[in-house]
């Protein structure tokens, strides 16, 4: 089979500053594997707005463009409908032979579908979401909710394929295109993962993310303030303690502990480091559309560091678990913290380095799904 360029286009921040990032880049050493260059077109936030395309050098293993990420609505309805700055990527990679669209909106898949008509170039998509939030404007919101849910159930009318993150994400869609469930990868030659891990006083309970509608950190730290003191400590990774005070207070305790430390914002390597050295690894998620349909990062990283992990019944989850993890069917505070003493109590095994969501592990999926939609330029 001849093989091309693949175009990754969506609002990943490059080279790896956000879960999204990670996800398209480990794809893409997934696609080389099959002969298959991957160029990206990522987004722009911290510059002043500017049109086109640009170029950037990372260092990093693969071409990688950005445009500017949208800062008005008349930009953000620009962008969504209007496929000219993919159009003119492309023509700097004669050999492309598909569009890879990262939970871009809808309109975009039609706005592609309609540029590269006539063309061998195939149009495939990414998903890793039904999320109908937004914040911004009414227009905005109710723009955002029709776009989830002709996400869930019109693309694949109008895709050659789709790579689906969950498997509430792959019976939705069914057979009516080729799909490829692929969850969350990582790249365990990546020196990210040799490193050494952090070294902690005492027995470490980790946290790492961006508290929102997805995790209910409130209920964690809840749990954890009614552990006896002295027993454990807690490493929030990713949050101030002023971010942290400036969210809505939720099920939180009053008072947290002296033994809670809030590190902020680390970087990809650092937080994995602080995984890499704690003794349990806890996040909890409610079930819900959002969460069901979508597959936990930062499962697969603690999951990959080879250390416990707590967390709730969401997603695909449940089928990775051994006993390394404790799964739970609610987020009460009382099941959590009953969790914490169980893991306490008990010497839960540290498994090192697990190979499980190495992208290499998933080659021969993806290239039965790159012959089924026929992706090469004969």
């Amino acid at each position: 089979m001849r093989t091309g360029t693949i175009l990754c286009v969506g609002n990943f921040e490059l080279p790896d500053r956000n879960a999204a990032a990670h996800r398209v880049v480990n794809n893409a050493k997934l696609f080389r594997l099959l002969g298959y260059e991957t160029v990206f077109l990522g987004a722009c936030r911290g510059e002043v707005y500017f049109k086109g395309i640009v170029k950037r050098d990372f260092d990093a293993p693969f071409e990688m463009y950005e445009q500017s990420y949208p800062f008005s609505t008349r930009q953000w309805a620009s962008q969504i409908f209007d496929a000219g700055n993919i159009l003119a990527l492309a023509r700097n990679y004669p050999d492309t032979t598909a569009v890879l669209l990262y939970n871009t909106q809808y309109a975009t898949a039609l706005a592609v579908r309609k540029a590269f008509a006539g063309r061998d170039v195939r149009l495939l998509y990414d998903c890793t979401e039904w999320n109908a939030y937004t914040e911004g404007s009414l227009l905005k919101r109710k723009v955002k909710a029709a776009d989830s849910r002709l996400i869930e159930l019109r693309l694949p009318r109008r895709c050659d394929g789709i790579i689906a993150v969950s498997t509430a994400m792959r019976d939705q869609y069914g057979d009516k295109t080729p799909l490829l469930l692929l969850p969350p990868l990582v790249d365990l030659e990546d020196p990210v993962w040799r490193q050494t891990p952090r070294e902690a006083e005492g027995f470490t309970f980790c946290y790492a993310g961006s508290p929102s509608d997805k995790d209910r950190l409130d209920l964690l730290l809840n749990a954890f303030a009614r552990l006896p003191k002295g027993a454990a400590s807690l490493r929030v990774i990713g949050v101030s303690e002023k971010e942290y005070a400036a969210l809505p207070r939720g099920d939180a305790p009053e008072r947290l502990p002296d033994n809670v430390t809030f590190t902020g914002r680390l970087s990809h390597r650092e937080t994995v480091r602080e995984i890499l050295g704690c003794g349990c690894f806890v996040f909890l998620r409610e079930p819900s559309r959002r969460n069901t349909a979508g597959f936990p990062t930062k499962f697969v990283e603690a999951f990959t560091c080879g250390v416990p992990v707590i967390t709730t019944a969401v997603s695909d989850v449940p089928s990775y678990a051994d006993d390394g993890c404790v799964i739970l069917r609610d987020t009460a505070p009382d099941s959590v913290l009953a969790a914490m003493r169980g893991v306490l109590a008990r010497d839960l095994p540290r498994r090192g380095l697990r190979d499980d969501f190495d992208y290499r592990s998933r080659a021969d999926e993806c290239r039965r799904w790159f012959e089924r939609i026929s992706c090469n330029n004969e």
